[in-house]
């Protein structure tokens, strides 16, 4: 099966003076030409102490080869999944990764190299950077950076929250990240999100802080939970393209919802999920799955007291219960 990525998560959240935490960086030295960095946080926001992830891709955009690339950094991962060439240390110890030869950029798509890492997070403080060092000689605290100017250096920022009913973190066991904290008066809702593809990571953020809009011409009816944002792999939706026309590959989003906390009336046969898209379209789902789910479908089953509402979806954004 080939799947095809589309659209992108648009949003961040800013915290005006912060208190950051900041790991051990290495000293400035200069950027090789042709050379860039991408590094995505998985997700951007986690809990106080949880593990943050991290997306590093490194392109050689310029017309020569680089014969061999390394990458280095001063403190020491809980998680290290790749990367697509070359090796890596395990966790538990600095990272020093070899990719060998990297081809320029007449070679593309093959002229980059992508790893990723998770770390722990501090208890206390608003934000947590991490840096690292890719380097055609190996450490870079060998050679000082003056090698040719074959230094690159990146970063990566996550933000923390303490907020009781904000729970996620990289799932160093799972590669998946969600918010699933215990369910209780303080807690009423927990998200879970499986992702489409092996492999695949999608990340969970919810609580107060999270807001969408939707229309009262659709979304008519009381609102229940709070608001979660679902990205998956990196705010991307999926569609297998081996079929003719394309169909989406699907993937459940489920909000477990305290059931005291349900509008008076509300059971599970008046249960919908809206989902707003990243675009801003919304899609109120209400049609039951049967035995095999189909884009867009819903299931409400009770958990004790307390209720399970699960979408199938192909695409990230906001979801709230409705009734």
């Amino acid at each position: 099966m080939r799947f095809i990525k589309l659209g992108r998560l648009v949003g961040a959240f800013a915290i005006a003076g912060s208190l950051t935490y900041v790991a051990a960086q290495p000293a400035p030295a200069s950027t090789p030409s042709g050379w860039s960095a991408d590094v995505v946080a998985l997700p951007g926001t986690v809990h106080n102490g949880a593990d943050a992830g991290y997306r590093i891709t490194i392109t050689n955009g310029g017309t020569s080869n680089i014969s061999q690339l390394s990458l280095n950094g001063t403190d020491s991962p809980t998680f290290v999944g790749g990367p697509n060439g070359g090796s890596c240390s395990q966790a538990g110890v600095p990272l020093t990764c070899s990719f060998g030869s990297l081809a320029g950029v007449n070679a593309a798509p093959n002229n980059s190299v992508t790893i990723l890492v998770a770390y722990a997070t501090p208890a206390s403080g608003n934000s947590f950077t991490e840096s690292w060092v890719a380097s055609t000689t190996g450490f870079t605290s060998n050679d000082g950076g003056t090698s040719h100017g074959d230094t690159l250096r990146m970063s990566g920022t996550t933000l923390l929250r303490s907020d009781a009913n904000f729970g996620g973190g990289f799932d160093k066991d799972r590669s998946t990240v969600g918010n699933n904290g215990s369910l209780g008066t303080n807690n009423p809702q927990s998200t879970q999100v499986t992702p489409p593809v092996v492999g695949v990571i999608a990340t969970v953020e919810d609580g107060s802080a999270i807001t969408f809009t939707c229309a009262p011409t659709i979304c008519n009816k009381t609102f229940f939970g709070e608001w979660s944002r679902v990205t998956v792999d990196n705010g991307e939706a999926f569609q297998d393209t081996s079929s003719s026309p394309p169909t989406p590959i699907l993937f459940p989003v489920s909000l477990l919802v305290y059931g005291k906390s349900l509008p008076s009336g509300v059971n599970a046969n008046s249960i919908q999920l809206v989902h707003v898209l990243d675009s801003g379209a919304v899609e109120v789902l209400s049609t039951k799955c049967g035995a095999t789910p189909t884009l867009n479908c819903l299931t409400v089953t009770k958990v004790g007291q307390n209720f399970k509402i699960t979408g199938w979806v192909n695409q990230n954004g906001g979801f709230k219960g409705m009734g």
